[in-house]
């Protein structure tokens, strides 16, 4: 059986750490299983013409009409363009060295006309589900294009980000999208509990691909940065994080700590003057890693900078962020209470280290449940294929 996946991984406009790295570890989870995938190389809808190696031309050539803003914008790209290029060739590295990929790149118009002559698609995680205020659904991220047709379905962790109240016609679009799934399993439960309302549709809870592993199958690809002193490692994304900022400030400089920055946006972050503050920006997915393992304090506002802290055992912080994915992950793992606004008083921490033993017992439950969810799917796909099943 030839399996094709789509998923967020090369073509984002922000470059997330984590865009390559759970399609990674998804890929590398069904090959350990017996299970030989393609990842298919696709650019969504709402990606267009973007630059991502130089954002500082698609800038120039598609100014934002704001001139204030533009002029901040370009600062902000020609200051960094060496740093992007060699973080966007990092990334690009880290695809090339480990995907087992098409060798072209589609988008949801060719995947109308060209059939990649595979008989199961999976569209695997993150916010793939989101109706874009200007472009809508992505028809490829629900295997709703022509040369999909009548082929066998899996939805596996797919999210729609924060939340958004559907007229009755897209309502209606994205129902008729997800009846065409034969399994369907979500990241957070808020988007299982929506499907179910709306339809029969059985719809399974299940772990980002990240967490199908134990913290062993990353160590490979782990490349530590070795440092001597302690630090307070600080990756923000996409919403504003001041509070969140603050806090990593004022906690290392009590603890004599040095604050660590891997934010794509850091540009935007108001650090203090004489703050022990290092940025560090053009670095790729395997430091990444390397310097979540080796902070010893993590305050972040992304999904899977959390999961990664709950992987590796760190301590960490989680400030807001718009939607319920984080809340989610920690609520599956008892962790609700690491949220700032619930561990610091002021700028004092008031928040108990973790024992990561129950949130391990935690974990490995619903590690079964979600491996146990795709390869049962998977084997539902291959029975069909062979003649022996029909759809579900």
């Amino acid at each position: 059986m030839k399996v094709g996946i789509i998923s967020i991984n090369a073509h984002t406009k922000v470059l997330n750490f984590a865009s390559p790295l759970h399609s990674y570890a998804f890929q590398q989870f069904l090959q350990m299983n017996g299970i030989e995938s393609v990842i298919i190389d696709y650019k969504p809808n709402y990606y267009g013409q973007f630059n991502p190696r130089h954002p500082y031309f698609y800038y120039r050539k598609h100014p934002v009409k704001n001139k204030k803003k533009q002029k901040a914008i370009e600062h902000k790209w020609l200051k960094l363009f060496l740093a992007r290029q060699k973080r966007f060739d990092k990334f690009q590295h880290f695809i090339d060295r480990y995907y087992v990929t098409t060798d072209k790149c589609y988008n949801h118009k060719l995947l109308d006309t060209e059939d990649l002559g595979l008989d199961c698609y999976i569209c695997a995680t993150d916010v793939i589900w989101k109706c874009n205020k200007n472009a809508g659904f992505d028809r490829g991220f629900f295997l709703a294009c022509d040369s999909m047709k009548g082929k066998y379905k899996i939805a596996y962790a797919a999210s729609r980000g924060p939340v958004v109240e559907l007229d009755k016609e897209k309502q209606q679009l994205f129902l008729e999208y997800i009846s065409e799934f034969q399994h369907i399993s979500v990241r957070e439960e808020s988007l299982g509990n929506y499907i179910e309302s709306i339809s029969d549709i059985k719809v399974t809870h299940v772990l980002d691909p990240v967490l199908l592993h134990e913290k062993e199958f990353y160590e490979p690809i782990i490349k530590r940065p070795g440092r001597k002193k302690g630090y307070v490692l600080l990756y923000v994304v996409m919403e504003s994080a001041i509070p969140l900022i603050e806090l990593a400030v004022a906690f290392a400089e009590k603890n004599g700590l040095e604050v660590i920055e891997l934010s794509e946006n850091m540009a935007d972050a108001k650090i203090p003057a004489g703050t022990h503050h290092k940025v560090v920006y053009d670095i790729g997915i395997e430091e990444w890693l390397g310097y979540m393992d080796e902070a010893e304090y993590i305050f972040t506002n992304s999904f899977h900078a959390t999961c990664f802290s709950i992987l590796f055992h760190k301590q960490f912080f989680v400030g807001k962020r718009n939607g319920d994915k984080i809340l989610s992950v920690m609520e599956m793992f008892g962790l609700s209470g690491r949220k700032v606004e619930d561990c610091f008083e002021g700028s004092d921490c008031i928040a108990k280290e973790i024992d990561f033993a129950p949130v391990d017992v935690l974990r490995r439950e619903y590690m079964q449940k979600s491996s146990d969810f795709i390869l049962s799917a998977l084997e539902d796909a291959e029975q069909f294929v062979s003649g022996q099943k029909k759809q579900p």
